[in-house]
């Protein structure tokens, strides 16, 4: 693809576009990763990866996904999920593994340190310009969701205080976190900021999330909607929103502003790349089954 862009004497620049591909949760299936990649005939000297977050748990080769990504860390764009800030504070706050979880390579590997300070230096929001044939797009990204009357200035500023904070001190602010009487604090704090944009699904009429439902959007409670149902102040600011998380929606928002890109790859379904210049997906089926 090129882009053409006209200087002062009025003649035409043709831009070669660098294309840049999200992909769903990972969660730890590498042989799917590596699949897709080949698919979209990735180059990581000159496309970028955005990754939803959950890049690890639950899938057979979280150590495998974690020391690629990190190989190709200049080409990748990642914002933090609810399974890698458990990761994190397992690590730091040496807390027992899950019967469930399946990270413990992660632990066992010489370069585990190196990993897990990679993973701090990451978002929770991220945005970027990029070209398409059609002009400049503005895209985000976030793992679950953004508040509904949060624009992208606040939301992202809101993710690099977040993330100061928790580099300055893992230990203590994950502990924080995964307190459950924190979980609901105020939107606008660290963790009711962060517990929804990593966990959020559905929100009440004032748009305040419940954290507990993962199921699909027709057993939803009468008094809940999809959080991105709601008006929300962020599709000002954007063309439109990536996000992961909700495998239950099967990728589909069916509202253009909203591109969900979990469809259950770890559960034994598919893992999805979405191309974000013209928003073409491309589908490899998992072989979890």
């Amino acid at each position: 693809m090129n882009f053409l862009l006209r200087n002062t004497l009025n003649y035409p620049i043709s831009l070669k576009i660098m294309p840049n591909y999200a992909v769903g949760d990972i969660q730890g299936c590498f042989d799917e990763l590596e699949e897709g990649l080949e698919l979209i005939n990735f180059n990581s000297k000159k496309d970028f990866l955005w990754v939803t977050g959950d890049l690890i748990n639950r899938g057979p080769d979280s150590l495998r996904v974690l020391k690629y990504i990190f190989s190709i860390k200049k080409a990748v764009h990642i914002v933090l999920g609810n399974h890698d800030l458990h990761l994190l504070n397992c690590f730091f706050n040496k807390k027992k593994l899950k019967k469930e979880d399946t990270f413990k390579s992660i632990f066992d590997d010489k370069n585990v340190l190196q990993m897990m300070h990679f993973l701090l230096q990451q978002d929770f929001v991220f945005s970027k310009k990029i070209f398409s044939d059609n002009g400049i797009l503005k895209v985000g990204m976030v793992h679950a969701g953004i508040p509904k009357m949060m624009s992208l200035k606040q939301a992202e500023t809101l993710s690099k205080l977040n993330c100061l904070k928790l580099k300055k001190n893992p230990k203590k602010n994950l502990m924080s976190i995964f307190n459950k009487k924190n979980a609901n604090s105020s939107l606008h704090s660290f963790n009711g900021s962060i517990n929804f944009f990593t966990r959020a699904r559905i929100v009440d009429e004032n748009g305040f999330p419940n954290f507990i439902y993962k199921g699909n959007r027709k057993n939803i409670s009468p008094n809940f909607v999809p959080w991105f149902n709601k008006k929300n102040q962020i599709t000002k600011d954007l063309d439109f929103l990536v996000f992961g998380h909700w495998a239950a929606l099967q990728g589909k928002t069916n509202l253009s502003s909203f591109q969900a890109l979990d469809t259950g790859c770890c559960w034994g379904k598919e893992l999805t790349f979405l191309r974000l210049e013209d928003q073409k997906r491309f589908i490899i089926e998992s072989k979890q089954k």
